[in-house]
């Protein structure tokens, strides 16, 4: 049985990339973006010392701590509103340089 696809041309050099005499090769640019780290430290580039570090994270209190508690609140559980303060699973994440200690990314909940 015949394969469906067409076989490769017949002047294809199996990915091998030759260089005519003469001719250069043009300038390649490469640009390798950066995923922005999450809730754990992360290594990137920081933009302000140029140095590749691992991000220090410090836990802040935000959107969605906040809303939790006010629901708490709302439905009357009082003695648990404060619970969302001292659960780091529910704050933001702030990435900063533990170099020049500037701050490169806020991980945000909600």
């Amino acid at each position: 049985m015949a394969s469906p696809y067409p076989g490769p041309p017949a002047d294809y050099n199996m990915g091998v990339y030759q260089v005519q005499p003469g001719i250069q090769p043009a300038n390649q640019v490469v640009v390798v973006q950066q995923q922005p780290p999450s809730d754990v430290p992360g290594q990137m580039q920081c933009p302000y010392c140029q140095t590749n570090v691992v991000t220090k994270v410090e836990h802040k209190n935000g959107t969605l701590t906040w809303l939790i508690c006010g629901v708490l609140g709302v439905l009357m559980i009082w003695p648990c509103c404060l619970i969302p303060f001292c659960v780091n699973a529910c704050k933001d994440v702030e990435h900063s340089c533990p170099t020049c200690n500037r701050v490169l990314h806020i991980h945000k909940r909600m």
